[in-house]
């Protein structure tokens, strides 16, 4: 039986009536396409022809159900860390962190998005940026760096959720606050630290889930239909981690925010492929310790508190809090 066939490509969503859609609704791009359509819409970024997978149970089965059929980022990979290589590291992080906030004042408002923006990475891994990516960004953001520019951006835009989630969740900014004082006891974070911040390791990985990279590129290497219809190799498939990290066939309670579904006794059996927060399998970055650090610098010494008015999520080369006004408060510790 022959598949269902696609739709004709949409030409009109071409990279300025993107760029349109995108300043008028920057989240709704891949919803308005998914609205009456089949879940697999064809549509040209420039000149490249990609096929827009917006229905959940499509990317699932793109990043869960058959990965072999499918490329996609591999995480670089680096030698071992030492001991020392991770030490050295891990002291850097905690040093960046603890100037971040060196110009704060209690009690005065702060723009936390500029604020988190003055960090400047250690990480120099990656997170998806291939071909049809880059060009996306190019057009839209032209003064930033590619795949550096990414990297930066989306760590000052985590940080961003970071803060807002712990704000709008009180008991996870309790049980977070009082792991700090407990593991750090008032001094600096050291390497030797990490496993015992595991809750603050959990906090990062949940904000990760909520709030991960705005796009990620998958490419046909074997024949397959999805959703009925047929694709040969070398098509190219353009994805959200939003719709597979809030898909309830894969997380209970999904719109909730629960740092201990991290737990190990509840995400053993999680298929792998279903957590992709950089747009790769990533989990032995050293993003996640850079992250865990930086937090816990951080959090030792602050609370940030939220003032009055809505956070929405817009585009600025990743998605990130629109408008994040907090107040600091110093923590007695």
């Amino acid at each position: 039986m022959s598949g269902r066939r696609l739709p004709r490509p949409i030409g009109v969503i071409r990279m300025g009536h993107m760029e349109a859609a995108v300043a008028g609704d920057p989240l709704g791009l891949l919803g308005s396409l998914a609205a009456g359509g089949p879940g697999l819409t064809p549509l040209y970024i420039g000149p490249r022809l990609v096929h827009a997978v917006t229905a959940p149970e499509l990317v699932r089965a793109v990043l869960i159900g058959d990965p072999r059929r499918y490329a996609g980022v591999v995480a670089e990979r680096t030698r071992r860390l030492t001991d020392g290589d991770l030490a050295s590291l891990v002291a850097t992080v905690a040093e960046r962190a603890r100037h971040l906030p060196l110009s704060w004042r209690p009690g005065v408002e702060l723009d936390v998005n500029a604020a988190m923006a003055g960090y400047e990475p250690v990480h120099r891994g990656q997170v998806d940026g291939q071909s049809t990516i880059t060009l996306l960004m190019r057009r839209f953001f032209p003064a930033a760096e590619p795949l550096r520019g990414c990297l930066t951006a989306f760590v000052a835009a985590t940080l961003a959720w970071m803060w807002h989630e712990l704000a709008s969740h009180p008991h996870a900014a309790a049980r977070l606050h009082a792991e700090v004082d407990t593991v750090l006891a008032g001094r600096r974070v050291t390497a030797s630290d990490l496993p015992n911040l595991r809750y603050t390791r959990r906090v990062v990985s949940e904000v990760l889930r909520l709030h991960p990279v705005l796009l990620v590129m998958r490419t046909v290497v074997k024949p397959v239909r999805l959703g009925g219809i047929p694709l040969s190799p070398g098509a190219e498939l353009l994805l959200r981690p939003h719709s597979l990290h809030r898909d309830p066939a894969v997380y209970a309670d999904p719109g909730t925010f629960d740092p201990d579904r991290w737990r190990a006794d509840r995400c053993a059996h999680q298929p792998r492929g279903a957590f992709v927060p950089f747009g790769c399998d990533d989990r032995g970055s050293f993003l996640w310790t850079e992250f865990t650090v930086t937090v816990a610098t951080i959090a030792q010494r602050w609370q940030l508190l939220p003032t009055l008015g809505r956070v929405r999520p817009c585009v600025a080369v990743v998605e990130r809090p629109d408008r994040l006004m907090m107040v600091p408060r110093q923590r007695g510790v």
